[in-house]
């Protein structure tokens, strides 16, 4: 009779502790990349073929086999998928995906982006696209984004000083940060995301570069334009 208390005593435990992982999931986050199609039909870390079109990707630590949820931070799109490989060797980066997966949040259009991770196995998960439980709020939570601030594109506030290139706005955060997302492919080194207010919400300009006297800006202005991008001075 002992015994028997004693097994369900140890099966509410274990069920407790899985309700406590699933309530309080743990995410790595980081940024993302995909792997060049190149890659196509070669071995894996795990010995498995590498194939552009399944739902896979390349981790440095998460064991093999395992099933995780990858989800766009710039969106909100997630995916699952399996790891089978090794990587990425880019420091900068924290998960490399295939084709197939990076398509489906969104990830072809920029090269990159910033995601959450969480291991998600079970003998019921399916790969490939979920629904996210990332609300609108939890997209871009990196910041506070005050008014009269200025930040960088990882949502850290800086203190640009001088005058730089105003070249959009938006009132949506998400779309003034895929700019700057592209700038940054671009090559260019100052991207900021200046804060102001409307009276419907916030407004986001998406500077470039600091310089100290609008004279010195006006004379950069050929850069802007050698770039392909139109835009005006205005001051920090």
């Amino acid at each position: 009779m002992r015994g028997i208390w004693l097994f369900i005593l140890l099966g509410i435990i274990l069920l407790q502790d899985v309700y406590a992982q699933e309530s309080n999931p743990i995410r790595f986050f980081g940024r993302a990349s995909y792997y060049a199609e190149a890659f196509h039909g070669r071995r894996t870390a795990s010995g498995e073929k590498f194939d552009i079109y399944k739902f896979s990707a390349a981790h440095r630590t998460i064991p093999f086999g395992t099933k995780v949820k990858v989800t766009n931070l710039h969106n909100g799109k997630a995916v699952i998928l399996k790891i089978n490989d090794r990587g990425p060797h880019v420091k900068t980066r924290i998960i490399d995906l295939s084709k197939a997966a990076a398509k489906a949040i969104d990830l072809m259009r920029f090269g990159a982006a910033r995601v959450a991770i969480e291991v998600v196995n079970g003998k019921d998960i399916v790969l490939g696209p979920v629904r996210s439980f990332f609300q609108s709020n939890d997209v871009q939570n990196t910041a506070l984004y005050l008014p009269g601030n200025t930040y960088n594109y990882w949502g850290h506030m800086k203190n640009p000083e001088g005058f730089g290139f105003q070249i959009a706005a938006h009132t949506d955060l998400v779309s003034a940060r895929e700019i700057c997302q592209a700038l940054i492919l671009k090559g260019v080194k100052e991207v900021y995301l200046q804060v102001g207010t409307l009276r419907e919400g916030k407004l986001y300009r998406i500077m470039l570069h600091q310089y100290p006297s609008r004279q010195s800006a006006e004379e950069e202005m050929a850069c802007l334009r050698d770039l392909g991008l139109n835009g005006f001075i205005r001051p920090y």
